[in-house]
């Protein structure tokens, strides 16, 4: 019998951090997605949003953040997306193109959005 291996959780570079505010989310290449989104929870490597209807595995995405004086814009990947019985459908975002000044905006973000 193999012993299991580390949890989702252990393998994450970052941890992640759970949080409630809204993004703008757009689909880039395809269309079709463009709305107001909820984030669900937030790392310095990526998100959990409330997906919108057409949110596909593979899409590439722009998720505009404005939280504060000073807006901007992260990009990323869908490596996945999930169901639950309470918000219905998610999807997970690896952040893409992290410039020193997206990380800093990334980690106010953690640090404000941080639920205690």
């Amino acid at each position: 019998m193999s012993e299991a291996g580390p949890s989702v959780a252990e393998r994450r570079a970052h941890p992640r951090v759970p949080t409630r505010f809204s993004v703008h989310c757009r689909r880039l290449g395809r269309g079709g997605v463009d709305r107001a989104v909820e984030v669900v929870d937030l790392s310095m490597g990526g998100v959990r949003i409330t997906a919108p209807a057409g949110l596909q595995l593979g899409d590439v995405v722009e998720l505009t953040v404005d939280e504060g004086a000073d807006p901007f814009t992260l990009s990323g990947l869908v490596v996945s997306t999930s169901v639950d019985g309470v918000e219905g459908r998610y999807g997970h975002i690896a952040f893409t193109r992290l410039t020193p000044l997206v990380l800093e905006h990334i980690a106010h973000l953690v640090e404000e959005n941080r639920w205690t």
